[in-house]
């Protein structure tokens, strides 16, 4: 895996690295694109896989929580080409309709003082023409998207235990805080010496029972990360 910069880093920086997820960190996935992008992939597995839509569903879910995205049930368990199967599956006409602001996150996000990297499990050409949409991407100095977390030739996203490691190496001991809404990637980061900070939408079920161990910060809504200390 390798960190490619789409802006240089100036001088001024702090020493700090924030990785942000991008659906439901930095916007309301949920209502919209979220339940899209599922339907779009169930069709996929019903068509190449010769299922039903019921069994599609549940075969797609199973692979989510068995290997932390379907991709990689596919890939595993159907030589899926992961490139087409991501083209197929990321397929929006209108993100100026789904995408939902939130406030003042362009504001907040062009205002952390270290380095600003998302870290999606979203493929690339998805989460860049959101991002400039939403206009998230000016701000941001690196896009890390499921297409670069290959590790030994093996694609490795998150919660991959191996991911974090690799990224600490190239982040070369800057202090990291992994932003996030989904608590088993927050797990396996923190494991690795990451800080992090749970965001959790008000309305999405979330409950605060399950802030713990390591995982110790949690957020609403995306202004409030500037009370995360690291």
């Amino acid at each position: 895996m390798r960190i490619r910069y789409i802006r240089r880093p100036h001088a001024g920086l702090s020493g700090k690295v924030y990785l942000l997820d991008l659906d439901n960190t930095l916007h309301h996935a949920s209502t919209h694109i979220l339940p899209e992008i599922n339907r779009q992939m169930t069709r996929y597995l019903a068509e190449h896989l010769a299922l039903d839509p019921q069994q599609a569903s549940e075969l797609r879910t199973q692979y989510w929580l068995r290997y932390g995205a379907t991709l990689l049930g596919m890939m595993r368990h159907h030589q899926t080409n992961p490139h087409h199967f991501l083209a197929s599956t990321h397929r929006f006409e209108g993100l100026k309709k789904l995408s939902s602001r939130h406030g003042s996150v362009p504001h907040r996000l062009g205002k952390l003082t270290g380095l600003r990297i998302m870290l999606t499990n979203a493929p690339r050409a998805y989460a860049v023409a959101l991002c400039k949409e939403m206009g998230l991407y000016r701000h941001l100095h690196a896009v890390i998207a499921i297409e670069d977390m290959v590790v030994h030739q093996t694609w490795r996203p998150k919660p991959a235990n191996i991911l974090w490691p690799n990224l600490k190496t190239q982040l070369k001991g800057k202090r990291a805080l992994l932003v996030d809404d989904t608590f088993g990637h927050l797990k396996q980061a923190a494991r690795h010496g990451i800080q992090t900070s749970w965001i959790t939408f008000p309305g999405l079920g979330f409950k605060p029972r399950q802030l713990t161990g390591k995982v110790k910060h949690r957020i609403r809504q995306f202004e409030a990360i500037r009370t995360a200390k690291f």
